[in-house]
């Protein structure tokens, strides 16, 4: 049998010739990944090099690009060991290339490198590569922190130096953006994050013309036909165009969050306080251990007066004057009765069960419906032929089709290159971007999909 590649997400990819090559990623069982794949893009098949050499550590939010006939491989993060308790993330600044010729690793050493980072971005310019970005954490430092420092990495001395970049203002610190080499002298820069609740949509240039380097500002316009978020979705340039990868416009579910003003706020609920109240309790209540599944907590403390007013919302108000004859003809209850008032009540008790079991089996219903509804990836097309004009500026194109059909799940975390004519995606957590903090149970939705993404010449 052929093989078969781990599913993973938060790996790197880079496309050299006809193949594709993809290092480490990570998995829902607190795993990383150093080993190395390649996807023959004519045969659509996985290859899995004996590789030979000094392995790079498992990792994941590395960065790879191919120079020549070598990947270079730098940084990236992963989980902190068991033993001893309560150590944060281990960040790297090691420097790997694959020399894909003779098949071999070699770890490269220096005196001046950059501090261990993650979630950088890079890009090769000439005969040297510049990262930018990511989180950081200095030798001295306990925490990371994010970053806007610009290195360069000679690749002829292998030597690095720490880059001062002119400009009255550069992008603040973020990590989780996309890098795309406009041509050998500029760099461009889009979207971000800063942090839980700072998410970013702004663009940059980062020109390097000269010894002197300097940041310009870019305006976006049509931001409507934007996407929603810009940190979790690689981006590929096709041509003067830069194509993203994102939940569709016409979305037929809400995510637990949505985004206005910068920001991230709950979705509002109106008219139905049950509603909001129940969608409080899936938010947080999503251990498969409570309960024997994923939590469904069993009844409600009658003392609770949130819980009598729920309970109360769900008795018939009818007056028992007003309820029909039928509710309180129960053939099939022998038991005797002291009172008529006491058959009164049992039959009222009676129709309440009924009526909860409606609303339960409701309920289901409309779970069962949200949950088999697909959010599938739609094509955003930013247009970047006038982002190096005296003032730059970019367009969000409108959208030209009715998005992906057949297209993959919505998808964050994976990998976007540009093949043989075709965008080749890879990978990531088939989940929305918004809920993949606050749900630790990701091992259904880790995937190892491949996509091969084509559109007409009318979209891109």
């Amino acid at each position: 049998m052929a093989p078969t590649i781990t599913k993973r997400y938060s790996h790197a990819a880079a496309v050299h010739g006809n193949s594709m090559y993809v290092f480490g990623g990570c998995t829902c069982s607190m795993t990383t990944f150093n080993d190395l794949w390649r996807l023959d893009l004519s045969k659509r098949k996985w290859v899995r090099p004996l590789t030979m050499g000094t392995y790079p550590s498992p990792k994941a939010c590395g960065t790879m690009a191919c120079y020549k006939d070598l990947l270079i491989l730098f940084g990236g993060w992963t989980y902190p060991p068991s033993y001893p308790l309560h150590q944060t993330w281990h960040l790297f600044n090691e420097l790997h290339t694959y020399d894909i010729a003779g098949n071999c690793w070699t770890c490269i050493n220096t005196d001046i490198t950059p501090p261990p980072t993650a979630g950088h971005s890079a890009s090769i310019h000439h005969n040297f590569m510049v990262v930018f970005g990511g989180l950081q954490r200095a030798k001295t430092a306990v925490h990371s922190t994010k970053t806007n420092d610009v290195w360069k990495l000679d690749l002829d001395n292998w030597m690095w130096e720490k880059k001062d970049v002119l400009g009255n203002m550069g992008p603040v610190e973020r990590y989780g953006h996309s890098q795309t080499a406009l041509d050998d002298e500029n760099i461009f820069i889009l979207g971000g994050s800063g942090g839980p609740s700072f998410y970013y949509n702004d663009a940059w240039v980062l020109n390097m013309k000269g010894d002197i380097w300097r940041w310009i500002p870019v305006e976006v316009r049509n931001t409507v036909d934007a996407p929603s978020n810009l940190w979790c979705n690689p981006v590929c340039k096709v041509d003067d165009k830069i194509i993203v990868l994102n939940r569709g416009r016409q979305s037929s579910s809400s995510p637990l969050m949505y985004f206005s003003k910068g920001v991230w706020a709950p979705p509002r609920l109106d008219g139905d306080p049950d509603a909001q109240r129940r969608n409080s309790q899936r938010s947080i209540d999503t251990d498969e251990n409570v309960n024997g599944r994923r939590g469904v907590l069993k009844g409600l403390k009658r003392n609770n007066p949130d819980a009598d007013e729920l309970h109360q919302r769900h008795v018939p108000k009818l007056p028992l004057r007003d309820l029909p004859l039928a509710a309180f003809n129960n053939p099939d209850d022998q038991q005797p009765s002291t009172s008529k008032e006491e058959r009164r009540m049992e039959n009222l008790r009676r129709v309440e069960e009924k009526w909860k079991g409606i609303q339960k089996q409701k309920e289901k219903a409309a779970e069962l419906k949200t949950k088999h509804k697909r959010n599938l990836l739609e094509m955003y097309v930013l247009d970047i032929s006038h982002a190096l004009d005296d003032r730059p500026y970019v367009t969000w194109l409108p959208p030209k089709s009715s998005g992906l059909s057949n297209g993959p799940e919505e998808t964050i975390l994976y990998t976007l290159v540009e093949g043989k004519a075709e965008l080749v995606m890879f990978g990531g957590i088939q989940k929305d971007p918004t809920s993949f903090a606050c749900d630790t149970n990701l091992s259904k939705q880790v995937s190892n999909s491949l996509h091969f993404i084509t559109a007409p010449k009318y979209v891109i």
